[in-house]
């Protein structure tokens, strides 16, 4: 008993210990609510849309962009016509001046991923909307939803 004891407070005591190095020696990071920021809230930092007003969006006004968070290779097998690929935890790399400036400047911006949640959207575009860009859309669903409703795609096998 005495061994089992010692053996699983040495394993949470080393858990600790090194959760608190990656946590410090990490130099990109998914955003932590204890350090003073909020969580992503609807209506302020961003706006749920379905795929209909979505492609409505696209079709009716000129300056709509699509975000696709997913990974490169995923994306690659189809993407809503036009979208930029976008990663949260590349998006120093990812949001040049050009491509801030054209997000400032359009009509609408929408971010899409590969499932229903959308964490990592809403927390892309809470970022986006600190940087000055009116509060993006979430597309329901992501792109399974967008290829279900028979929407047009670009890339992949189609």
């Amino acid at each position: 008993m005495r061994t089992l004891v010692r053996d699983a407070a040495i394993l949470v005591a080393a858990t600790l210990v090194l959760g608190a190095v990656a946590n410090l020696t990490r130099t990109q990071r998914l955003a932590w609510w204890g350090q003073g920021n909020q969580p992503p809230q609807v209506d302020v930092d961003f706006r749920f849309l379905d795929v209909g007003s979505a492609d409505a969006l696209r079709t009716s006004l000129p300056r709509v962009l699509f975000l696709d968070t997913r990974p490169p290779e995923v994306a690659a097998g189809g993407r809503v016509p036009g979208a930029w690929s976008i990663s949260y935890t590349n998006l120093t790399a990812d949001l040049t001046a050009e491509r801030l400036a054209a997000l400032q400047q359009s009509d609408a911006v929408v971010l899409y991923g590969s499932s229903d949640e959308g964490d990592v959207e809403q927390l892309l575009a809470q970022e986006l909307h600190r940087q000055g860009i009116k509060p993006p859309y979430v597309l329901i669903g992501g792109f399974p939803a967008w290829e279900a409703a028979g929407l047009p795609s670009e890339g992949g096998a189609s």
